[in-house]
């Protein structure tokens, strides 16, 4: 309340902090000291009410040089007010050095976090994301409600709401193919066969567009897509005895049966990987090792190629890239997980990660930040972030995930989000998020 106090000098105290507020509505204090007092940190912006300050005395003090001093780093660079030398206590290599000196706070400030956005009350084992016409929509398979649950972006109150549902039997999985204008979604059912919808906008909404042979799919467990040449594919991993693992080809009026992978073999995930610019599909398997498989550009099917050895019982295989180098994730629900790293002649582990209950072990990206998400059934599910420094996975943030299905990123509106499924709870959309620690 003193509006009209000029001079103020707090000197040779033992004072450690000073509140946010100390110096409101100091609007005509010119001179403040606060010399040979035990400050290490003041709180950001506690000079901003000082608007006729001329001098500033910090003598004495040891500041802590790091993130709680970036504010104050700023700030004299652009205040007009005269102020003393402000010395580093801390951290090591500025001890004794002037805060001036300090070259960057820009890396060692700003850290990330994943925050609840948005729960969906409902459960689910797969999620899709596409664009179309500049919006931004995912696909939720919820075999429990019989549905695919289609989701838009709102522009407007910045979360996901509901665009159109598909109905079937049981669906595990829907996966979105754009073909031109054209927006198809595959619905993979374990009952009544599997289907693709086509979005009509005449009746803005999904129709049925076409079957898929019930002979060939069985039981799907999941739907992948790639494109060769400028044709657009997609294979269905069959996990049971009966089913074949199918790619389909579109050919410009639907999609047919392409070519048959293998039989017998229970497969649990395809994945298509540039390897060396070679296209490949990687199948993991109940039964047997991953497979590699390679693509024969004079029969334009894919061959077998080579294996993964030692990797019995994987559910899942992701692949990824970091600084130009291939990655790949093995799911295991029983032993450890792995990351492993192409070799330029095979593929090499790296880094092991204990996954006891894992169904999924899904790679994603936000700008430069790399992550691992890993859920399980029988504990808190972990996300990990890539250290460049070690060159290994470390564990960032534990989340509660009831029987995680799979994890999926979507960005949208500058905005980066993660979609957990659940088989037995609410559906969470995690937003990530850039976090600086200098506030």
């Amino acid at each position: 309340g003193l509006f009209h106090l000029e001079y103020l000098f707090i000197e040779g105290n033992k004072i450690e902090t000073i509140s946010r507020n100390a110096f409101r509505g100091l609007r005509d204090l010119t001179h403040l000291s606060l010399a040979n007092d035990h400050i290490k940190a003041l709180p950001r912006d506690v000079f901003s009410d000082l608007d006729s300050l001329i001098e500033l005395d910090l003598r004495g003090n040891k500041f802590e040089c790091d993130c709680k001093a970036k504010w104050l780093f700023l700030w004299l660079k652009m205040t007009n007010s005269t102020v003393s030398d402000v010395l580093c206590i801390g951290p090591a290599e500025y001890q004794d050095k002037k805060l001036n000196d300090v070259t960057s706070f820009d890396y060692e400030c700003t850290t990330t976090d994943f925050v609840v956005h948005q729960i969906l009350p409902y459960q689910s084992v797969s999620v899709d994301t596409f664009n179309s016409k500049n919006d931004v929509y995912v696909a939720i398979a919820q075999p429990s409600m019989e549905n695919c649950m289609v989701l838009e972006w709102d522009h407007i109150e910045m979360n996901f709401r509901s665009y159109d549902n598909i109905t079937g039997q049981s669906i595990v999985g829907c996966k979105a193919i754009l073909i031109d204008d054209q927006v198809f979604v595959v619905v993979a059912q374990l009952f009544g066969g599997s289907h693709i919808y086509k979005y009509d906008e005449s009746w803005t909404k999904f129709v049925k567009f076409q079957d898929i042979e019930v002979s060939r799919i069985s039981k799907p467990n999941d739907i992948e897509l790639f494109q060769i040449d400028s044709e657009k594919f997609f294979v269905i991993a069959d996990s049971s005895k009966a089913g074949l693992s199918t790619v389909y080809k579109w050919n410009n009026k639907g999609f047919y049966s392409y070519q048959s992978l293998h039989e017998w073999f229970r497969d649990t995930d395809a994945e298509f990987v540039d390897i060396d610019g070679k296209s490949h599909l990687i199948l993991s398997s109940r039964s047997q090792v991953p497979i590699i498989l390679q693509w024969n550009k004079n029969s334009k099917k894919f061959v077998p190629h080579s294996e993964i050895p030692n990797m019995e019982d994987v559910l899942a295989v992701k692949s990824f890239r970091m600084q130009n180098s291939l990655y790949i994730t093995l799911t295991r629900f029983i032993g450890d997980s792995r990351v492993m790293k192409w070799n330029s002649k095979q593929f090499v582990e790296i880094q092991a990660l204990p996954s006891r209950g894992a169904m999924t072990l899904q790679p994603f990206s936000f700008k430069n930040n790399h992550y691992l998400a890993l859920g399980s059934d029988y504990t808190f599910s972990q996300i990990y972030q890539w250290e460049n420094e070690k060159n290994l996975f470390r564990i960032f943030k534990e989340i509660y995930v009831q029987a995680p299905r799979s994890f999926t990123a979507v960005s949208t509106d500058r905005r980066d989000f993660f979609f957990a499924s659940s088989f037995k709870g609410n559906t969470q959309i995690f937003e990530h998020i850039i976090v600086d620690l200098s506030l």
